[in-house]
């Protein structure tokens, strides 16, 4: 193989790519809808209705006053003397809602357009209230029912390798979201780029140039310098969300409302950052290496997808198993599919961002990686010269399938 021809052939793989639209779209995309649901995020917060729903109270004034006092309530409670007339005042969209007490039970009426009500706060407030009652029915002093009503506190911290969180449940919802927004970001780049390096080889394949190519040069250079090509493209796609992150990094905490949602990611630091870019770059070749092998099978561009559903189908599973990851840090199943090369690429992000592993644990799968890749490529390459110039007929699915058994067979 001569790397001055393998040079020549990733440099105009990479070239022709970054010319084309397809590829910038595939970078800005995320881009754009991060900012468009920022823009339509900050628009809904600004012509938000924030008054305080109105509740009509029937023929209740004890439970008027009541709910008057109960601060975390945010309500306005409107006394009425009949029910026609709160029934009237609903109609007329005067009020949100008619609450009615009939023998302790409660029933709270509201208008389809109404104000959003907290409910759950109204229930709490409605127990409390029915305990009020009843401890004044039993002569029980103000001083043991304000003991008796008064809530433990609960401060749930956790305790991770990067320190204690003092803000738990928050902090292990939105390393969840992060996780999970990460586990759809690496599939759209792990199908991205194997529909590029797939439509590479068949493009040249169908159009018979691969003769041609092959005659100038080998399947080796031809191989690697397509995936070398694409695999640049990649990196180019990563180094810019880099250069991105680091503005936001800089820019964003300056925001009083977002650094309060940063202050809860507490999963997220540079070393996750390094080694998930790591393990997906690796992944990427990965599945590129096992793409291109299988493109090789087929005839023309029309059997493109089919040849790659298996990749993406494999790609798949790793994606899936990001959503059902949260709250089960000891599954012995997801923990070892999280080492396994083709899968841990979405699976040890998402445990790392939860915090469920460690950096070292991670460094592990990204080994892992490096090593099936290495004797992917290694014996990939006997199928990619044994298929690259031969047309087969019929399922070119079952074809790969065959031709990917004996990979690792002696030749």
């Amino acid at each position: 193989m001569q790397k001055k021809q393998l040079g020549i052939v990733i440099r105009q793989t990479f070239v022709n790519r970054l010319k084309t639209v397809g590829y910038w779209l595939l970078v800005l995309t995320p881009i754009l809808i991060l900012a468009a649901i920022a823009g339509i995020s900050f628009i809904v917060q600004a012509t938000q209705n924030n008054a305080a729903p109105k509740i009509g109270v029937v023929q209740n004034q004890a439970l008027v006053h009541y709910l008057d006092d109960q601060h975390q309530l945010d309500a306005d409670i409107k006394g009425y003397t009949k029910s026609s007339t709160a029934n009237k005042a609903l109609a007329d969209e005067k009020i949100d809602a008619v609450l009615v007490e009939h023998e302790q039970q409660f029933t709270l009426t509201k208008r389809a357009n109404a104000q959003s009500i907290d409910e759950k706060t109204l229930q709490s407030a409605l127990t409390q209230y029915n305990t009020v009652k009843q401890a004044q029915a039993l002569h029980v002093s103000d001083k043991t029912l304000q003991q008796l009503m008064t809530p433990p506190k609960i401060n749930t911290h956790v305790q991770s390798q990067k320190g204690v969180n003092k803000d738990g449940a928050n902090s292990s919802r939105a390393n969840y979201a992060v996780a999970v927004a990460l586990g759809i970001l690496i599939f759209m780049f792990l199908t991205s780029y194997v529909g590029m390096i797939a439509q590479e080889i068949a493009n040249e394949k169908s159009s018979r140039i691969m003769e041609i190519l092959l005659a100038a040069t080998s399947p080796g250079v031809q191989f690697f310098g397509k995936i070398g090509g694409i695999g640049l493209l990649a990196l180019l796609h990563g180094a810019i969300y880099i250069v991105l992150g680091v503005i936001a990094s800089v820019w964003l905490p300056k925001i009083r409302q977002l650094k309060n949602a940063l202050d809860m990611l507490q999963g997220i630091d540079w070393s996750f950052a390094l080694m998930t870019m790591l393990i997906v770059i690796v992944s990427i070749f990965l599945y590129m290496v096992l793409t291109a092998i299988i493109a090789a099978m087929v005839n023309d561009l029309s059997q493109v997808q089919q040849a790659v559903a298996p990749v993406t189908y494999l790609s798949l599973i790793g994606y899936i198993l990001t959503f059902v990851l949260n709250g089960q840090p000891h599954n012995v199943f997801l923990n070892v599919l999280s080492y396994v090369p083709f899968v841990s690429q979405t699976l040890m992000p998402a445990r790392l961002g939860l915090q469920y592993a460690t950096i070292t644990q991670a460094a592990i799968a990204l080994v892992l990686e490096v090593v099936a890749l290495y004797f992917l490529s290694k014996y990939g390459l006997r199928v990619y010269k044994r298929n690259v110039l031969t047309y087969r007929e019929g399922n070119i699915t079952k074809a790969a399938l065959l031709s990917l058994k004996g990979l690792f067979k002696s030749h």
